[in-house]
């Protein structure tokens, strides 16, 4: 059997409560937690995790976190107004790295590296302070040494005891400063070791729990976790269920959320929301091919646009590249009415589709574009931002796509909540149009109102771009009555 196969099973026999090192661990855990006289619900809402949690925490069917455990001895020495003895929390951590040997095997390793680390790291800390003392020793035996071989050459004519006395002091400072200096180098070198040991236990550290992190090595196998579901729903326990999910939707691999995705079905909607909207973005474009053969054009749908929350435009483009073509205009369009203002759409798309040449190639983008401010269906706002954003190829394309089907009278009014600023642009942007036929809709829309103050406005503009010829006078008596009274009131 493989290492993963006796993970995975014991996985299962922890979940059954059926690990006698696991259900040690939970007993002494309930043991302290008893101390503090309060419900796990209430203890659950205190620590901020899921009462469920809690109660696997407790009753051995899963290994506690390690700072899960730390919590609630805190939790028990405050209540308890004494520390733990030392001894106890000893045997506390030993009879869980017991349990995750037995348990995860994987986490074990990680929690037995993190250990090794920390000794490391003290080993090389003694190695320093070691080091520092030895030099203070030897700097002390190198002047005492001076001292001695100064003393002698001031008796150096005396061939006394004295002198031989001060000679054999000397030899003896002189080997103690040599034992010194080899002891210097032996800490110098036990330190250089201990810091080459101490960077590899780290690089092993982060690259295990790198890889951790991705399987989800904590996980009970999946199998048994869909029996929990079923009877959870059997129990009519939902709301203990949509937690498990969505703990599930952030925690699980991928893989194993592309199974959960197809078994629950119809009820996947917000499963897949919470994938989108908790997993690492890398993770969520990993996801994207696969879940394109979803079992319902519902679901796909509920993918798509779920995705197009995460959409910004700093990752639009690997997004959008990520999601395929066939969806871009959905997540687009998505994401644009997501966005809070004009100018935030406006920035999303241009770095999204840098190279857009028409908005008739995304109807529903456009659409999405021309409605983003509520009481303005013609798209004037943004058409104003993309001028700003340097695309007034495309703000004049919406500002035309906007005059379709909207109610005549309706532009005025839009237009009158309008800064001049802003309405030269607009005006601008209409007179740019080549075909005389959109010209035309334009005057109408202005000039259907009881005053024809921003239709003439509009008319000086045309006059000035040398374009008034082409309005069509003939398609409609608004248009012609207020081209007419525009020509009176300049004496034409």
């Amino acid at each position: 059997m493989t290492e993963v196969a006796r993970t995975q099973g014991s996985s299962a026999a922890v979940e059954r409560g059926e690990v006698p090192e696991a259900a040690a661990l939970g007993n002494v855990l309930k043991g302290l937690f008893t101390r503090l006289g309060i419900s796990q619900n209430q203890y659950a809402y205190r620590v901020h995790l899921d009462k469920s949690a809690v109660s696997r925490y407790l009753s051995g069917r899963r290994v506690a976190p390690q700072d899960f455990i730390d919590r609630l001895v805190r939790e028990v020495e405050e209540h308890a107004g004494a520390p733990l003895r030392l001894e106890a929390k000893d045997s506390l951590r030993g009879q869980r790295l017991e349990a995750l040997r037995v348990c995860s095997p994987d986490e074990f390793r990680l929690e037995s590296l993190r250990d090794e680390l920390a000794r490391s790291r003290r080993d090389t800390e003694r190695a320093h302070r070691t080091i520092e003392a030895l030099h203070a020793l030897l700097d002390k035996k190198e002047a005492e040494a001076r001292d001695v071989t100064d003393e002698l050459t001031r008796l150096r004519l005396d061939w006394g005891a004295e002198r031989a006395a001060l000679a054999r002091a000397r030899e003896e400072l002189l080997r103690e400063v040599e034992r010194l200096g080899e002891d210097l180098t032996d800490a110098e070198h036990l330190r250089a070791e201990a810091e080459r040991h101490g960077e590899e236990l780290r690089e092993t550290v982060l690259r295990l729990e790198e890889e951790l992190s991705r399987h989800g090595s904590g996980d009970v196998p999946l199998e048994a976790f869909k029996d929990r579901l079923r009877e959870m729903w059997e129990e009519e326990m939902l709301p203990e269920a949509s937690r498990e999910l969505t703990e599930a939707a952030w925690s699980r691999s991928l893989e194993d959320v592309v199974h959960l995705t197809h078994w629950l079905g119809e009820e996947a909607e917000s499963f897949l929301r919470d994938v989108a909207r908790l997993r690492p973005l890398e993770d969520v474009l990993a996801l994207a091919p696969l879940m394109v053969p979803l079992d319902t054009a519902r679901l796909r749908g509920s993918w798509t646009l779920a995705v197009a929350g995460r959409i910004t435009p700093g990752n639009a483009s690997a997004v959008l590249q990520a999601m395929g073509d066939e969806t871009v205009e959905t997540v687009m369009a998505e994401a644009v009415r997501r966005t809070r203002s004009n100018r935030d759409a406006v920035a999303l798309v241009t770095a999204a589709l840098p190279d857009l040449e028409s908005l008739a190639v995304l109807p529903d983008l456009a659409l999405a574009l021309s409605t983003k401010s509520p009481g303005d269906p013609y798209g004037l706002r943004t058409s104003v931002e993309l001028v700003a954003a340097r695309r007034a190829d495309l703000a004049a394309e919406l500002l035309s796509n906007g005059m379709k089907w909207r109610p005549w009278g309706g532009l005025v009014l839009c237009m009158e909540n309008l800064d001049d600023a802003d309405v030269d642009v607009v005006f601008d942007l209409a007179a740019s149009w080549r075909e005389g036929t959109a010209l035309t809709e334009f005057a109408v829309h202005l000039a259907h109102a009881s005053t024809n103050a921003l239709c003439h406005r509009f008319l000086t503009v045309l006059e000035g771009k040398g374009r008034l010829r082409l309005l069509d006078l003939g398609a409609h008596t608004y248009l012609l009555q207020a081209v007419t009274r525009w020509r009176a009131s300049r004496g034409q």
